[in-house]
């Protein structure tokens, strides 16, 4: 036997004895993983090549489905990941110099390294305790600084951020600046209508992952209302022959069949998102209950998928590592999610006895 083949047969058999509670994680579908696996993985989508008609097709549908589930105007499926997502931004909305503004590393901010293009990365102010973004700070902040670009959005996301009020603010600056909301971890939270809807807040463009509470591979998608922000980042997200390639050259066809299907079946579970949330507002009350730490108990522990540990570094990866050991998986950060448990069927009362066994870790 082959040796890869072995290595990916242990892989499977340890993902399908544990129970995966990573946060930018989730289950595919058998369906999803046959398209992953057909003759499209070796394929291209564009005119210059004969026998590409199908490909072209299923690109055009899933962007229709994308629409569709996001209620959007327009979309882009062809981004490799959600990190091209960002790039994709970058280039089209600032120029080398300017200023763009995440969260920062320490409480969630991705950790793009914007100096590597020629850009100068500030930091939303966050309140180190609750994740809150502070509004005033933030609308001060991006002007004093004249930020082109603001992208709100994080890895450590409980509760939606102040999207509506920073965007009335900033439409007031003298100066151009763009707005965009990266919710790759969000992403399929937004589509069932259970979290935030930013583009209605006042977002220019929404962006990020495909494969962590949307259920799709692992891929990135644009969407945006505004004409004039598809085509500039369509400059860099199409393989386009004339004006030469940007990030894309092959977008992998089999990947987009694959998101598709996954956003067939999610127009068909709209209450998914509901699932998720409830899911992990069990998980995170009845962990607190059993005497492990959780962070944010009056607000309700959280309004997305996510459960954040209020642990020391050190204790959350020692208990990451601990729950390996039983096939239990979360990250080092002391991070939960509940998407892939509720995608998997998992209710309440499961959820219940997944606490207890993760309580008996914890406590020894």
């Amino acid at each position: 036997m082959s040796k890869i083949q072995k290595l990916i047969e242990e892989h499977e058999k340890l993902r399908s004895k544990g129970i995966n509670l990573i946060a930018s994680e989730n289950y595919l579908s058998v369906n999803v993983k046959n398209a992953l696996a057909t003759d499209l993985a070796g394929r291209y989508h564009t005119s210059w090549y004969g026998g590409s008609k199908f490909a072209q097709e299923i690109i055009r549908k899933t962007e229709a489905l994308a629409r569709k589930l996001f209620k959007a105007k327009y979309a882009i499926v062809t981004a490799v990941s959600g990190n091209i997502c960002d790039l994709a931004a970058i280039f089209a909305f600032t120029k080398p110099n300017d200023k763009v503004a995440m969260l920062p590393f320490s409480l969630g901010g991705y950790p793009l390294g914007v100096h590597k293009f020629n850009r100068r990365r500030v930091n939303i102010p966050v309140n180190k305790k609750s994740l809150e973004i502070d509004v005033n700070t933030t609308v001060k902040m991006i002007k004093k600084e004249r930020v082109k670009l603001t992208i709100l959005g994080s890895s450590f996301i409980p509760f939606p951020h102040p999207v509506k009020k920073i965007s009335v603010a900033i439409k007031k600056f003298s100066f151009p600046t763009h707005y965009v909301y990266d919710g790759s971890h969000i992403m399929g939270l937004i589509a069932c209508g259970e979290f935030q809807n930013p583009l209605a807040e006042g977002a220019e463009v929404l962006f990020g992952s495909t494969h962590k509470t949307l259920y799709g591979p692992q891929g990135g998608i644009v969407l945006t209302n505004s004409r004039k922000h598809y085509e500039l980042l369509n400059e860099y997200l199409a393989m386009d022959l004339n004006e030469g390639i940007g990030l894309i050259d092959n977008p992998h066809t089999n990947r987009i069949a694959a998101l598709g299907i996954a956003m067939e079946e999610m127009l068909k579970d709209k209450v998914y998102g509901k699932r998720v949330i409830k899911n992990a507002r069990t998980l995170a009350q009845a962990l607190d209950e059993s005497g492990v730490p959780v962070k944010f108990k009056e607000r309700g522990y959280t309004n997305s998928h996510q459960i954040l540990l209020d642990l020391i570094p050190k204790k959350a990866e020692k208990l990451c590592h601990t729950l390996e050991k039983v096939g239990i998986f979360i990250d080092i950060g002391g991070r939960l999610g509940t998407a892939e448990i509720t995608h998997r069927g998992m209710d309440s009362k499961a959820i219940k006895k997944l606490a207890k066994s993760i309580s008996k870790v914890y406590h020894k």
